[in-house]
């Protein structure tokens, strides 16, 4: 190769370092399908079955809003079993939504509702909704006549989830149970000694 083209192919050569080719265009990845709605209700009956073990959220939300009427329909009915109710509410709240809202909010607001049920939609309340909002929801629950332990759920939901406006309704509550209804309080107080 004489001087002049060796000299020329060096200057190519070196034209090309530092450049970066551009990127290729980013590949769509596929979202999986939808699941059919069948196979959503044998998924949450599975879910509901399982005795020892915990369904985390983001298997709620893998069966997509489609399982929120579903969900509603178990939560809600009282042929079911309270447990499976109780994680029927576990599944809404994980999913969200106003619908999956609104059914959480009526049952937090059922006095009818068995404990387990109830209790599983004040918490989700406290997953779902700002504090600003969660305080006027819960209130009435913890100023509610009757057992202690569903105003124990509510003062732990807002010692929890509502700031210091919770955690003082916390305590203006627990000053007016009696004696021996306060140990089921703990929870509540605790959480709220660590703000």
């Amino acid at each position: 190769m004489t001087g002049p083209a060796l000299a020329a192919l060096l200057a190519v050569a070196l034209a090309g370092i530092g450049r970066t080719a551009p990127p290729a265009p980013a590949a769509e990845v596929p979202r999986p399908p939808e699941p059919s709605a069948a196979e959503v209700r044998k998924r949450i009956e599975a879910f509901l079955g399982s005795i020892d073990t915990p369904i985390r959220p983001s298997q709620w939300q893998a069966l997509g809003p489609g399982a929120i009427p579903v969900l509603k329909e178990l939560a809600t009915s009282p042929d079911q079993f309270p447990p499976h109710r109780a994680r029927a509410v576990d599944g809404l709240a994980a999913i969200g939504g106003l619908e999956a809202q609104g059914t959480v909010l009526g049952l937090v607001r059922s006095e009818s509702e068995p404990f387990a049920v109830r209790a599983a939609a004040l918490r989700a309340a406290g997953r779902m909704l700002p504090p600003d909002r969660l305080l006027p929801v819960i209130r009435p629950v913890l100023e509610a006549p009757g057992p202690a332990r569903a105003r124990a759920v509510a003062a732990e939901v807002l010692a929890r989830h509502a700031g210091e406006a919770g955690c003082a309704a916390v305590r203006a509550r627990v000053a007016k149970e009696a004696p021996e209804e306060r140990e089921v309080f703990h929870h509540a107080e605790a959480a709220c000694e660590k703000k």
